[in-house]
């Protein structure tokens, strides 16, 4: 069975984190995103690098991505089960 982690986007230094880590433990500057498996974290990284490159990513605009990277990951799962 696959681990859902929290993911968290850190704005200002341009990070996403993906831990066990409860939110009161994380510093202020890192917003929470939802939780994701290994492999999903790893198709978000890849998305965001194709969209965004070196250029600087909003914390509204990580979040929209995510989620669309959430929705589609919930589709193909229902396609195979």
């Amino acid at each position: 069975m696959n681990k859902y982690k929290t993911v968290y986007f850190n704005e200002l230094d341009q990070r996403i984190w993906r831990t066990d880590t409860s939110a009161g433990k994380i510093s202020i500057l890192y917003g929470e995103a939802g939780s994701m498996t290994a492999a999903e974290y790893d198709l978000l990284t890849e998305v965001l690098w194709e969209l965004f490159d070196d250029k600087k990513i909003t914390l509204k605009e990580f979040i929209k991505i995510f989620d669309e990277i959430r929705t589609f990951c919930d589709k193909v799962k229902d396609m195979v089960e």
